[in-house]
């Protein structure tokens, strides 16, 4: 059970709110501006179009990698430290993407000693503005990021991927 909330938290699902209380607050999941990736638009984009990802809230995502590792990324190459990977996100509307804007979803290849169980990756998910409902049940915007518990399902679920950096189907061939 406790693995499911997680999850639901990570991806946007029924996440308790986040703890305002300064006893036992998390301070990485304080909300503030975006530390890193803020300038993903200037990234390479890898997607020619947003594909719907299950494993982001069911969610419209396109993907940016930073000069740093873009190439990498791309191919089978070691993922190099500084690297930065974003997913944009949109919120589902019957069948494709809405206006509405949902979650940034940010990686950081950190140097060796940082999270060496996953790689050295450092995860963040970040929404400045989501809809009424869901501020609501996350007690507004969210930023959760590094080792907060909130990310555990970036985690988990990256690890179990090749060079920890999760699959990229490209848009042209996925099921609509």
């Amino acid at each position: 059970m406790r693995l499911l909330v997680m999850m639901l938290a990570a991806c946007g699902g029924g996440a308790p709110a986040v703890e305002k209380s300064p006893r036992g607050a998390d301070p990485e999941a304080t909300f503030g501006p975006l530390e890193i990736g803020a300038d993903y638009a200037r990234y390479v984009k890898l997607t020619d179009k947003p594909f719907l990802s299950l494993d982001h809230g069911n969610r419209w995502v396109e993907v940016y990698v930073n000069e740093v590792g873009a190439a990498a990324y791309e191919s089978s190459a070691p993922i190099p430290v500084g690297t930065i990977i974003v997913k944009s996100s949109w919120l589902d509307a019957n069948g494709a993407p809405s206006q509405v804007a949902g979650p940034l979803y940010v990686m950081e290849k950190r140097a060796p000693g940082y999270a060496p169980a996953h790689g050295d990756w450092w995860f963040a998910i970040h929404w400045a503005k989501p809809p009424a409902e869901d501020a609501a049940q996350f007690g507004g915007p969210l930023y959760w990021r590094g080792h907060s518990k909130r990310v555990d399902y970036c985690e988990a679920c990256h690890d179990d991927y090749d060079r920890s950096i999760g699959g990229l189907i490209p848009s042209s061939i996925l099921k609509r």
